[in-house]
């Protein structure tokens, strides 16, 4: 009996991701210990607005507010996945407490949850279907355990935090020598400074860095449109619970 894993091996991991966002190995910002700005404070004439600063200034600040950041949510979109269109909805903390769900397109949705180091999944019917055919039907509507590698889905419950303390990094975690400040924008609402650099595989990458407030990062996008994260919900616990024993399948 075949048991349900992400398709095609299937599907993005986050080592897979790597190649659109220039993550790599996690490394604290330099600045890290500096004392966050008050919300609420007006820029003072010793203190510039984020759009003053130069592209590597205003990336530097952003990593270093992701550094700080207990909790975030991400939703994802790959649109041109090789599997189908791909999308999630993560909702992660430092401490490797997640949420979320995902879903390929026509293909079904598996929900997951992570509590520190275990990992469990729940497929839909129609995942299983088409990743596991021949299941058990008492197997509809459980929970599996996951592995928790860097290859399987339940990474991507570390890549929102991941992305959030790299910003304008190369994969060796080196400043992008390419980054540059492009145009004010808005992101639901929200204004935001536009970096944008070229990746190490000549992908370019956009980051949107929030204008007021913490200097957190918004949105970003590979490519033209191959891959887009948008980010929010900062710093607000992650409700997530093992699921109960009779609810996770034993093949």
């Amino acid at each position: 009996m075949r048991t349900p894993r992400p398709l095609a091996a299937v599907a993005l991991s986050t080592l897979a991701l790597c190649a659109l966002t220039a993550c790599g190995p996690d490394e604290a910002p330099k600045d890290a210990a500096a004392p966050p700005a008050s919300p609420s404070a007006s820029p003072s004439p010793s203190a510039p607005a984020l759009a003053d600063l130069s592209a590597a200034e205003i990336a530097e600040k952003s990593r270093t507010a992701g550094g700080k950041l207990s909790s975030v949510t991400m939703t994802i979109s790959v649109p041109h996945h090789p599997e189908g269109p791909f999308s999630g909805t993560f909702t992660e903390d430092g401490s490797g407490n997640c949420t979320g769900t995902y879903t390929f397109e026509g293909k079904g949705s598996t929900e997951i949850v992570r509590v520190g180091g275990k990992a469990w999944t729940k497929p839909s019917a129609a995942y299983l279907a088409a990743t596991a055919p021949g299941i058990p039907a008492e197997a509809i509507g459980k929970w599996f355990v996951d592995e928790n590698k860097p290859t399987g889905m339940a990474s991507f419950c570390d890549l929102g935090v991941q992305l959030e303390k790299r910003v304008g990094l190369n994969t060796d975690g080196a400043p992008n020598s390419s980054l540059r400040k492009g145009d004010a924008e808005q992101v639901d609402g929200a204004p935001a400074v536009v970096l944008t650099m070229t990746d190490e595989d000549g992908n370019p990458v956009r980051y949107d860095i929030a204008a007021e407030g913490e200097p957190r990062l918004l949105a970003t996008e590979t490519g033209s449109g191959d891959m887009v994260v948008r980010l929010g919900d900062f710093d607000k616990p992650v409700q997530a619970a093992a699921p109960a024993a009779d609810q996770v399948f034993t093949p």
